[in-house]
């Protein structure tokens, strides 16, 4: 028997999305991590048929180190589904001589300002953009970009510490609210040079695009690219986040959605990306047309979001994604179970803390519109709300428009209580 081996820097429901189809495929599977007390291990029982420690999951030779050591027989392949991992990872798949994508892609990909080099070069449509280094830099790059403006983390993921801005000094302030935070990050992403860039003191200045906002999972297996389903995220706060999504988007023409996929694979093949999954999120702007926001090597969509595409067309996304880890044939995909419009609403913690207690999921449940709960998170865990972390979400269905989602996100917001207490 082979084995196939999860590398995990934290928490994440993609180990039970993956886990199961690489067992059923016939691997052994070990989930290499680190150190976990003995609930987290109860938990993945069954699930994985062992767990190996390892302090730094994000160094590729000691990882490749570790699972040399591993007793399975030969290694079928090595995966992660987080997101600081991804890059590292592949290396340590380099040095195991089971490299799906080169790791050169995934370190491009894990810098913003290199994928915008990268889409730029390729004549693809982008935003302005240039990078900051210090706030006295704030007037130069408001020159060069325009206003209103986004300012984001180099490396960043979701919408952590994302700012608009439309002043000078507003750029000069969001620079400095940056700078003071990154350093502070427990995400080792920040603290890790880019080249001779440094992600923690260095950030991404891009001018504004404006229309509606959609998201594609694209499947890419020997070359050939395959979208597998477009959302549209109908409800943002004023922090950027990501409230609902919805597919099909309503509205969208299949004209326009063909643009919007076919921008989607532009962008995957330009980056260079095979034999992988990666997450793209576009803007279908008034002036430039779809364009690309960000590009998430490695991975689908975050959260549920997959189980929203596999329930309307039947591909399941981590199935694939598991199939290509080990250099297997694509499963068998089945007929889509609910063809229907369907969204997900997000709910997140209020404020920062050690979460201590998820209530009110029953009545949540309860509401007719409601198909599923699904939590990201549990007690112990700490939260800020500076992250984008999808805490509790619903896939709901029978809502006529983005009305009526609004209505059911606030709704359920009332219903959900996650306790946080001071750390």
């Amino acid at each position: 028997m082979s084995t196939a081996v999860l590398v995990r820097e934290a928490r994440g429901h993609w180990v039970g999305e993956v886990a199961p189809s690489m067992r059923a495929a016939g691997h052994r599977v070990v989930l290499l991590a680190p150190p976990m007390d003995e609930a987290e291990r109860a938990a993945l029982d069954g699930v994985v048929d062992d767990i190996v420690a390892l302090d730094d999951v994000h160094d590729p030779e000691a990882v490749a180190a570790k699972v040399r050591e591993i007793d399975g027989g030969a290694l079928a392949g090595i995966f992660t589904g987080s997101d600081g991992a991804i890059a590292s990872t592949a290396h340590a798949a380099e040095l195991l001589g089971v490299a799906r994508c080169p790791a050169s892609v995934f370190s491009l990909c894990a810098n913003k300002f290199a994928v915008r080099e990268a889409l730029a070069a390729a004549g693809l449509p982008g935003p302005a953009y240039a990078l900051i280094s210090s706030a006295s830099e704030a007037e130069s790059v408001a020159a060069a970009v325009g206003f209103p403006a986004i300012v984001k983390p180099v490396n960043g993921a979701g919408s952590n510490l994302v700012r608009t801005v439309s002043t000078v000094d507003e750029l000069a302030a969001a620079y400095e609210l940056l700078a003071a935070r990154l350093p502070e990050s427990a995400d080792p992403r920040y603290h890790r040079p880019l080249g001779t860039l440094d992600p923690s003191a260095t950030f991404l200045v891009e001018g504004f695009l404006s229309g509606p906002e959609y998201a594609v999972d694209v499947l890419v297996r020997d070359g050939l690219a395959e979208p597998v389903e477009i959302l549209d995220k109908p409800l943002i706060d004023e922090r950027k986040f990501e409230l609902a999504l919805s597919c099909p988007p309503a509205g969208l023409t299949a004209d326009r959605a063909e643009l919007v996929t076919a921008a989607a694979v532009a962008a995957v093949r330009a980056l260079g990306l095979d034999n992988t999954c990666a997450h793209v999120e576009l803007i279908d702007d008034a002036d430039r047309g779809p364009t690309i926001v960000e590009v998430n090597a490695g991975r689908p969509a975050g959260s549920i979001m997959p189980l929203l595409a596999k329930l309307r067309t039947g591909i399941d996304v981590f199935a694939e994604l598991a199939a290509l880890a080990v250099d297997a044939p694509p499963p068998v995909r089945e007929p889509a179970k609910l063809p229907i419009p369907l969204g997900m609403l997000i709910l997140y913690a209020a404020g920062s803390g050690r979460l201590t207690r998820i209530g009110g999921l029953d009545e949540i449940a309860d509401l007719p519109e409601v198909i599923d709960v699904v939590t990201t998170v549990s007690p112990g865990q700490v939260l800020t709300d500076e992250q984008e972390t999808y805490a509790v979400n619903l896939v709901v269905a029978g809502f006529a428009d983005h009305d009526d989602l609004a209505a059911l996100h606030a709704e359920a917001s009332k219903l959900v209580q996650l306790d946080l207490e001071e750390v």
